[in-house]
């Protein structure tokens, strides 16, 4: 599984899960669906409003603040591969 950021000058976002706390992306997709992804790939979801995602998010980050961020674009869920969160050029 993979998720995608819309955004032409974004970097890679990845890390060892080993290493980094779970961090999360929340946004929406182009068929305005809510988005939650995990920055290393490993569980994330689609909502049925932000509150929902949002939810979600607080629970699994188990209340960190600085855990949870709102996409700055679009975001694509590819079930394809499991390739972590990518910037898509």
């Amino acid at each position: 599984m993979s998720f995608v950021l819309k955004e032409n000058d974004a970097a890679q976002i990845d890390g060892d899960p080993q290493q980094e706390p779970p961090s999360f992306i929340v946004g929406r997709d182009g068929d305005d669906h809510w988005i939650v992804v995990e920055t290393h790939g490993l569980c994330g979801g689609i909502f049925v409003d932000e509150a929902a995602a949002m939810r979600y998010a607080r629970a699994e980050s188990r209340g960190r603040p600085d855990a949870i961020r709102l996409a700055p674009s679009l975001l694509v869920l590819n079930m394809e591969a499991r390739s972590g969160l990518r910037a898509r050029r």
